[in-house]
């Protein structure tokens, strides 16, 4: 069983970004400035010819066509807040679940 021993805190400056590989456990502590946080998320970046078989994967195509029709395109937001895009959002949730906690005993939200 993984036990947590040690965390190194990684300060960041205004205008500073921090990438993870996607196995890291990461987090953020509350934000007690005046400024807001912004986040920017790239789930995944794959090619057409890769299927995900434990649920769906939501895509934008960048370019190019999709011969193989695994993955479930979508379009860019066009609004803040747009209620349809939510609702996508969350199914892309449901199923990026199915993927991320497959046989987990615990669950976590995100």
């Amino acid at each position: 069983m993984f036990q947590l021993k040690k965390t190194t805190p990684n300060i960041l400056k205004a205008g500073q970004l921090s990438l993870h590989h996607p196995m890291i456990v990461h987090g953020s502590g509350p934000n007690k400035s005046n400024q807001r946080r912004i986040g920017f998320v790239i789930q995944s970046y794959i090619g057409t010819n890769v299927d995900q078989v434990l649920g769906k994967v939501f895509v934008q195509q960048a370019r190019g066509k999709d011969k193989f029709k695994y993955h479930k395109h979508t379009k860019r937001t066009v609004e803040l807040m747009d209620k349809k895009d939510i609702e996508l959002k969350n199914k892309a949730n449901e199923e990026l679940s199915k993927i991320f906690y497959k046989d987990a005993k615990k669950i976590g939200k995100f």
